[in-house]
């Protein structure tokens, strides 16, 4: 059915705040898109707007493009860049005139200075200027920390079934289709929710392992009743301090709130069953490049899951490296550092040139000291590339990027924190990471999904830093008390 008469908003405010890193985030940092730009950047990505994008057109809805800005993971916003990007949104709402549906692209584990509920504000504030007549669909990260707040002021939720996500897209078409059907009259979609006192590290919340397994078959299970729109798990993300904090499930149904209800207390009391299911050791440092270099065949993955960029860490830590110059390690590839200075220098010295530097470590004092080498810059680019993984067609920009040589192990620099998910990082610099022995990479599990199949073995590595699964390692002054694992309960 062409609905040409119908206006939809599509927007986003995306970021998964790490509350204890010393980063903050600013209005640059998101590299926002406006108006008709958003759909020339996103039309056509296997994103959550992408499919938005998609089905609207396919529709054939007046699309009402406003805000869509995201950031790497880092510390909290700027409270005056929050509240200006929450401002576009809505007043590019109010010049809109009438507008039928809303559809926002959030993450769920947004912390601004001084507004703990980020998501929570911002789906009130279009609630509050469009009315409970108006529907409003939202997906979401699989980290989100979900409150009252949030599910108070939609009509739908979407999270990612996937971890690594790789269904961002299909989740943006399902939250677009619900709008559409609501809409066109053909479903009356109500929302609920549970929380569960528990925040389990993100090292073993994987979808093809461990216990979301069998949380996931549920969902799916649930979601075969005609009755049941969506069903969502969220393991949710331990790094934010926030009140907010805790693992939760959403049910969307047409129109019965208290099946709705049901459900997701179901899905939240097989989360508790389950809880220690999602504990995982990890490999000492010396034991895992230890493991690394003696490997027969390769590529080795050597997964640096505390220093990880995609969970707030700065990318920075060192402690691997130095481990892999002290063996004399060969055929290794390292992604990614971040560390401005080394990409200048390695800059000023120019491609083929020897330098002398220390790399790593400028950014806190979580990550290891910086370590000295010595080093043959390799190549130089403008660090942009496009995924061919994950969110397929993005563009990423690392800042200035520089490859740089340490007699065997080739470290990617980058200005800009990065985690390496898709292996076009090392292609973009001249590196084939299939043809390394072993790879370093500053990333928790995303990168399994296009890294895996070609790779040997994956080594967790046990490292301090900003995403170490090992959360008593953080002193936490607001999560409710008591809660698991921080508590024996």
């Amino acid at each position: 059915m062409i609905m040409s008469n119908l206006r939809v908003v599509i927007g986003g405010i995306k970021h998964e705040t790490n509350t204890f890193s010393v980063v903050k985030t600013r209005l640059e940092d998101y590299s926002p898109r406006y108006g008709e730009e958003i759909l020339d950047f996103y039309g056509g990505t296997r994103t959550e707007m992408g499919g938005f994008i998609d089905v609207l057109r396919r529709k054939g809805v007046e699309i009402v493009p406003t805000i869509a800005a995201g950031a790497t993971p880092s510390g909290p916003i700027n409270r005056g860049d929050f509240e200006y990007m929450v401002e576009r949104l809505l007043q590019d709402i109010v010049e809109a005139g009438r507008v039928d549906g809303v559809l926002l692209s959030l993450h769920g584990a947004m912390v601004a200075e001084g507004v703990p509920e980020a998501e929570g504000t911002i789906l009130k504030a279009v609630r509050g200027l469009l009315g409970d007549s108006v529907p409003v669909v939202i997906t979401l990260d699989l980290h989100a920390l979900i409150s009252g707040m949030m599910v108070e002021n939609c009509d739908a939720v979407f999270g990612f079934d996937t971890n690594p996500h790789v269904d961002m897209y299909e989740r943006g078409v399902e939250a677009a289709e619900t709008l559409m059907a609501a809409l066109e009259g053909r479903m009356r979609p109500v929302v609920a929710f549970s929380k569960v006192r528990m925040m389990p590290p993100t090292i073993n919340q994987r979808t093809t392992e461990g216990p979301m397994v069998k949380l996931q078959a549920r969902a799916l299970q649930m979601e075969e009743d005609p009755r049941v729109v969506n069903a969502c798990l969220f393991p949710a993300f331990p790094y934010a301090d926030v009140e907010r904090v805790g693992s939760a499930a959403v049910v969307v149904t047409d129109g019965d709130l208290e099946l709705a209800q049901r459900l997701s207390d179901e899905l939240g009391g097989l989360f508790w069953e389950l809880r220690r299911e999602f504990l995982k050791p990890l490999t000492p440092i010396p034991e895992a490049v230890d493991r690394a270099v003696k490997a027969l065949e390769g590529p080795i993955i050597l997964a640096d899951v505390a220093d990880n960029p995609g969970g707030g860490a700065p990318g920075d830590g060192t402690e691997i490296l130095r481990e892999l110059i002290r063996r004399g390690a060969k055929g290794v590839g390292v992604a990614t550092i971040k560390d401005p200075e080394a990409v200048g220098k390695a800059i000023e010295t120019g491609v083929r040139g020897t330098l002398t530097m220390r790399i790593g470590g400028k950014t806190d004092g979580f990550h290891g000291e910086p370590v000295e080498v010595t080093a043959m810059v390799r190549t130089l680019t403008d660090g942009f590339f496009v995924h061919k993984a994950g969110g397929v067609g993005v563009r990423v920009d690392l800042g200035r990027t520089a490859v740089v040589d340490v007699d065997g192990i080739e470290i990617i620099l980058t200005e800009r924190s990065h985690a390496p998910n898709d292996p076009e990082v090392f292609r973009r610099h001249g590196i084939e990471p299939a043809e390394k022995r072993v790879l370093l990479l500053k990333s928790r599990g995303h990168f399994r999904a296009a890294y895996e199949p070609f790779s040997t073995e994956v080594i967790e590595v046990d490292a301090l830093g900003l995403t170490t699964p090992n959360l008593g390692w953080f002193t936490y002054r607001n999560v409710p008390r008591p809660i698991w694992p921080l508590d024996n309960v």
